[in-house]
């Protein structure tokens, strides 16, 4: 049965019924009238439709158009579940997983996962990759992993060619392969997938010393940039900062790199203060280091032995003052 995309609740299946009933039910899932979907279900469901079946308990278990009941959603998954319906048993697996209304029980998880997994249901097939990645349920066992990885992957799930792609990177469960890792990366990154398409860049950065290859992963590095990814931000600051694969272009470096550290990423603020206390491409400012260090203690250690290291240098006035600048940029919101 198709899984209707457009309504999917917090990673539930939430199936697209069919039937001048069922047309009816979708329209007022579309305008989000969940009383009336609730009384199509209910009605269906016990007469025994797995379809409504599996709906009414996504709507008892996110409390939509009726009080939020774990129990009933359970015996609603379950009851589809036993007529044999893929996305029901995907359902209960989340259960199991999240914990939802029971303690979690992530071998349950991983068996109702397989059971949907092997009716060839791309969520549960990603999912079970995962636990298998992570050994969680299951033994670790990568080649379980590139195969349900792969299978969520040919039915197009962006997250689950992602996913295949880092296992073809690592040669985890089989050979490495660059070649395979590139094309399933392209074809999350066709679906906006953001990582993939940093991990894209880096490949090809791999081989600077091939021109084609460099200008393809400074294009893709850009448009992420200019478009507020702060791992694309970061990654061009370093190599307009200390010329990797570029010309050295000192001031365009710590411009990346800012817009990296206001978008709250660590490694880019560490980075930063260590280029204005070295004083790298640029005039030496231990408040300016001393600022962006102290945004990135909570999170790093490097900074926080860096910062020990600045109290010496610095006066009191000073380092207030760098202290003033951080808590100014916490407040505006723009590190998180």
């Amino acid at each position: 049965m198709n899984r209707a995309r457009g309504l999917l609740l917090f990673g539930l299946v939430l199936i697209a019924p069919r039937s001048v009933i069922a047309d009816l039910t979708t329209a007022a899932l579309r305008r989000g009238d969940w009383t009336t979907a609730v009384t199509h279900f209910q009605a269906q469901a016990e007469q025994g439709n797995a379809i409504a079946q599996n709906n009414l308990g996504v709507m008892y278990l996110k409390g939509r158009g009726v009080g939020r009941d774990y129990e009933r959603a359970r015996e609603w998954f379950l009851a589809a579940a036993r007529q044999g319906l893929a996305g029901a048993r995907f359902n209960l697996g989340i259960m199991n997983l999240r914990g939802y209304g029971q303690v979690a029980d992530a071998q349950a998880a991983a068996a109702w996962f397989m059971q949907s997994a092997e009716q060839g249901d791309s969520e549960a097939q990603f999912f079970l990759g995962l636990m298998y990645t992570k050994g969680e349920g299951v033994e670790r066992d990568d080649v379980q992993a590139r195969r349900w990885f792969e299978a969520a992957a040919k039915a197009g799930l962006a997250a689950a060619q992602f996913n295949l792609a880092m296992l073809y990177l690592r040669g985890a469960g089989g050979a490495a392969d660059e070649v395979a890792a590139l094309a399933w990366l392209e074809l999350a990154a066709a679906q906006n997938h953001a990582d993939a398409k940093l991990h894209i860049a880096e490949i090809h950065l791999r081989h600077v010393d091939e021109p084609v290859r460099l200008a393809h992963a400074m294009k893709v590095l850009r448009e992420l940039a200019d478009n507020g990814d702060g791992q694309a931000q970061m990654r061009l600051g370093m190599m307009y900062t200390f010329g990797h694969g570029v010309a050295v272009n000192a001031e365009e470096g710590r411009f990346w790199l800012r817009q990296s550290a206001l978008h709250g990423v660590v490694e880019a603020q560490v980075n930063l203060g260590a280029i204005h206390a070295q004083g790298i491409g640029t005039e030496q400012n231990l408040v300016e280091a001393y600022t962006w260090l102290s945004l990135a203690a909570g999170k790093s250690a490097t900074a926080r032995q860096a910062l020990v290291e600045l109290r010496g240098k610095i006066t009191a006035a000073e380092r207030r003052l760098a202290e003033g600048m951080a808590t100014d940029l916490k407040l505006d919101g723009r590190p998180h």
